[in-house]
């Protein structure tokens, strides 16, 4: 008989702010939490673009685009729309993501309406000048080579781009050197313009909200943009095929490992006992692979584990790093932990732990105005209506053995390696992925 969830009063004594939804005649979607003791204001612009709206030859179009939306509009000059900010002790900035591109700031709540002013100035009025365009290229080549020092940041791509299951997930955000170098202004303009149009964004904030201010803020806006007619989004597919040791020699001092699996989409039911096993297997200093691997042997200076979830599919994965003699011994420990997980499943008090530190973690990181906001914004675009006390109600559910099954299954699947280091595996390593 399942155990009675433990999570609904704790987490809504902490989470217990008052949430209102609002869709605009022009199909602007408005969603605010109101923190009755907070004295700030946090506000984000989620347009619904990222990499997985992309083909190779637009590969880094969204995140170029984020870019030159801060170099000016029609009422500030680039230097201005982040001094508008900062002059009142606020702060500024924008990311973008495989699903979708964010603009955001943070102020206090007596300057609730400049930071929304700002930010909607940037959404439909930038200039996305020639200049501009050039000098950000330029900025974003360096980036993409800083990106490719980084032997983390490589594995990650490496994963992604055989793992993933659509064409669009798998291409890098900030796109490739020569997409970068072949993209046009008219290009970066036209994507701005069909992709940037009320029905395609969520403006969410949270804090010292005034819901009804906000909305009638943004009413002003109107119509911009004209919406593209995009074609379906690609069903979900396997992995892209090719080799399973995927390898790539640096010289570095240390191997970056990753040993990764096909994972379950944002709304399968699979992700929470696979969340479980993360915590149990290496979900931080008394996971199981940490006491092993560090504790214990010390093999690394670190392990862990954990999922990637998106609305089209994800992936699970252990990582680490170590010296490159050390890789092979390492994934042996961690294909046993897998089969034994798989083969006696794990004690029920583990289990009980697992989600205590999970409830506990995930009420910690929304503590801030700022994460409650992402989170209202995220969830909005991919149209997950479930709130943080149903989604820990459902780990709450999972039991002994559903986390084995998650074992076993991905001990059925075929993983992949990716190494990103000073020399390249033995042919034996093939046979311990099993």
């Amino acid at each position: 008989m399942p155990r009675k969830s433990r999570t609904t009063k704790a987490v809504q004594r902490y989470l217990g702010g008052q949430v209102r939804r609002t869709v605009l005649p022009n199909g602007l979607r408005v969603l605010t939490e109101r923190m009755p003791h907070s004295h700030t204001f946090s506000v984000g612009f989620f347009v619904d673009v990222g990499s997985v709206s992309e083909n190779p030859k637009l590969n880094g179009a969204s995140h170029f685009l984020e870019h030159v939306l801060f170099k000016g509009t029609r009422r500030r000059r680039p230097e201005e729309i982040s001094a508008a900010i900062e002059s009142v002790g606020g702060d500024i900035n924008a990311y973008t993501a495989k699903e979708h591109t964010c603009f955001y700031a943070r102020v206090l709540s007596d300057d609730a309406d400049l930071a929304v002013d700002v930010l909607a100035d940037m959404i439909t009025s930038s200039q996305i000048v020639g200049r501009e365009v050039q000098a950000e290229r330029t900025v974003i080549l360096d980036e993409i080579a800083m990106h490719a020092d980084d032997p983390v940041e490589s594995v990650q791509e490496l994963v992604s781009a055989r793992l993933l299951p659509t064409a669009g997930l798998r291409l890098p955000v900030i796109g490739t050197e020569q997409s970068i170098t072949a993209l046009s202004r008219g290009q970066i303009l036209r994507h701005w313009q069909r992709n940037y149009h009320p029905g395609s964004i969520v403006v969410a904030a949270a804090g010292d909200v005034d819901h009804d201010r906000l909305v009638e803020q943004l009413a002003a806006l109107g119509d911009f943009g004209a919406p593209a007619k995009r074609p379906p989004r690609p069903l979900r597919g396997g992995p892209a095929g090719g080799e399973r040791v995927l390898a790539d020699k640096r010289p570095f001092e240390q191997t970056t490992v990753s040993l990764a699996y096909p994972g379950p989409g944002l709304f399968e039911a699979e992700r929470f006992p696979l969340g479980l096993l993360s915590v149990i297997i290496g979900g931080g200093m008394s996971s199981r692979l940490f006491v092993e691997v560090r504790e214990r042997r010390g093999l690394a200076y670190g392990i862990e584990a954990g999922e990637t979830s998106y609305a089209d599919g994800g992936l699970w994965s252990v990582d680490w790093q170590c010296a490159p003699e050390k890789v092979e011994e390492i994934l042996i420990l961690v294909r046993a932990e897998l089969e034994q997980i798989a083969a006696d499943g794990v004690q029920e008090s583990e289990l009980e732990r697992a989600k205590g530190q999970l409830r506990g973690q995930t009420v910690l990181s929304y503590e801030g105005p700022q994460s409650r906001m992402s989170r209202l914004g995220t969830a909005e675009l991919t149209g997950d209506r479930r709130t943080v006390s149903e989604l820990l109600d459902e780990y709450d559910r999972v039991d002994t053995a559903a986390v084995g099954r998650s074992a076993a299954a991905l001990l059925d699947s075929e993983p992949v390696l990716a190494l990103v280091g000073p020399r390249k595996p033995g042919r034996k390593i093939n046979k311990l992925l099993g």
